[in-house]
């Protein structure tokens, strides 16, 4: 089945030289792998990072993730590709240290106010997700937070990639097909997968491109 979707992936057109998130892909990616900026996942993305309303309560905790997490705004969707290849995590800002500390306080009080949507905006959000991935502990609970405040608060793109990050980091096989690593000989390949055969429909609950694309986007990402 990868093979087919390979093939799929190769018959896209276009991409944009830089992913939302910083991930540089090639000049053979963009010949070959393709970002229609009207899909309707596209389109998911840039409904819930909009933060044309503001309406956040938290501006200080919300300037603070952004910093650490090197962040400017407002976010272009899409904000998630659903692309992570082992050891080449995105750059930092500053702060991180400090801002990781926070989190882990508010991780360990009970009833205080977790950076939603509601309280940090929805860049503030991504800004969470992209910090945690750095360690592992406070990952677990954060992904915990992101499921629990549900949907509406968190964005579905960033806590599938998560949650696929972990598995990976836990030995258990990803479900979404967002984690690659780099094998012996240098190529990028997906790491272990389970029931890759519906992947597609858990990529569009979780508003992530579909599979090939994915792929594609992932082995012209340097």
């Amino acid at each position: 089945m990868r093979r087919t979707l390979l093939a799929l992936a190769l018959s896209f057109a276009a991409v944009p030289a830089l992913g939302a998130q910083g991930k540089k892909v090639d000049s053979q990616a963009s010949q070959v792998c393709k970002i229609v900026t009207s899909a309707p996942w596209v389109k998911r993305q840039a409904e819930w990072f909009d933060e044309s309303a503001r309406g956040w309560t938290n501006d200080t905790l919300r300037t603070a993730l952004l910093s650490a997490a090197g962040l400017t705004t407002p976010l272009t969707a899409p904000v998630q590709l659903g692309v992570q290849v082992a050891g080449r995590d995105r750059p930092l800002g500053s702060g991180v240290d400090a801002v990781l500390a926070q989190l882990k306080a508010l991780a360990s009080t009970r009833g205080s106010a977790w950076p939603t949507k509601s309280v940090v905006g929805a860049a503030g959000v991504h800004a969470v997700y992209l910090l945690v991935e750095r360690d592992t502990a406070l990952s677990r609970t954060v992904l915990h937070r992101l499921m629990e405040a549900g949907p509406v608060e968190s964005p579905a793109a960033d806590v599938a990639t998560l949650e696929d990050r972990i598995r990976i980091q836990s030995g258990r096989k990803q479900l979404y097909g967002t984690q690659f690593r780099v094998d012996d000989r240098g190529a990028i390949v997906l790491a272990p997968m389970e029931d890759s055969a519906h992947a597609d429909l858990r990529r569009e609950d979780a508003g992530l491109p579909p599979f090939a694309l994915g792929l594609c986007l992932a082995k012209n990402t340097k």
